[in-house]
């Protein structure tokens, strides 16, 4: 009985590893990686699975979205599609309003942006695991592909950079240089003998905004991905029609509110 529990055990644990394994290349060289043993892990290491599909699933949301807001130019009654995209937009825009205070383009576009994309990543979650790795093994000879992309750390931690360093241009642009010098050195406490303490403070506060919206999205979308494969493991078929409804409600509800989650707190550190 141990001896099949063991087996089973390292049967689960090799199908979660296979799955969340990435498909990688060396940028350095230039070398595709498709060894699912490959643990020489480095800077240099780009995950090219979750950079395919994040990639691939902005365009489609861009032209999907301008497609929506091209045709209502020419109908007067709306359909479900911009009915949907007109709920998401009053939903962004309220949200700024009510954080940000007033209307703002570039925060607005910043938040709609974010919102959106991450949602989508998230969602990508409900769909079959095993279906686009199956047939990139038949058809490529390509052994991993991870196949939600806020289930890599790279992709969140990506996120979380290149929206602060947008926030810091923004504010760059808006209260000049002087503004970011006084924050940084007289910050929080307005004394030249201080500065250095101030100085730590302001590093620790911006290491921790990253970590906090890179590691609260990677941390909820990751487990979800494992809950999933351990009930197809370990839960007889016949029940799992029971349970695995339940679970992708509760995955929809945990992907909106992760992206909404990091939404507001972009609003918040922009405010």
């Amino acid at each position: 009985m141990i001896k099949k529990i063991f087996f089973k055990f390292i049967i689960i644990n090799n199908y979660i590893n296979h799955h969340l394994s990435h498909f990688k290349m060396n940028i350095l060289n230039f070398k595709i990686i498709n060894d699912l043993n490959y643990k020489k892990y480095s800077f240099w290491i780009l995950n090219l699975d979750s950079f395919i599909i994040s990639v691939f699933l902005l365009i489609i949301l861009i032209f999907f979205i301008k497609s929506i807001i091209d045709s209502v130019k020419y109908k007067k009654n709306l359909n479900k599609k911009q009915v949907f995209l007109d709920i998401i937009i009053n939903f962004v825009y309220k949200n700024v309003i009510n954080i940000y205070g007033k209307k703002n383009k570039f925060v607005f576009s910043l938040s709609f942006s974010i919102f959106t994309w991450i949602l989508a990543n998230n969602l990508l979650g409900l769909f079959p695991i095993d279906v686009l790795p199956y047939l990139l093994n038949v058809f490529f000879s390509i052994n991993n592909f991870s196949f939600v992309p806020t289930s890599d750390l790279n992709v969140t931690l990506s996120i979380s950079i290149v929206s602060l360093i947008l926030i810091f241009l923004y504010k760059l642009k808006k209260f000049g240089f002087k503004y970011y010098i006084e924050n940084f050195f007289f910050h929080p406490f307005k004394n030249i003998f201080l500065i250095p303490i101030n100085i730590f403070i302001e590093t620790v506060n911006l290491f921790s905004k990253i970590l906090s919206l890179s590691l609260r999205l990677f941390g909820n979308i990751y487990s979800g991905e494992i809950i999933f494969m351990l009930v197809y493991f370990i839960i007889p078929m016949w029940i799992q029609w029971f349970i695995i409804i339940p679970l992708m409600m509760l995955h929809s509800l945990i992907s909106f509110l992760q992206s909404f989650i990091f939404m507001i707190l972009i609003l918040i550190y922009i405010s």
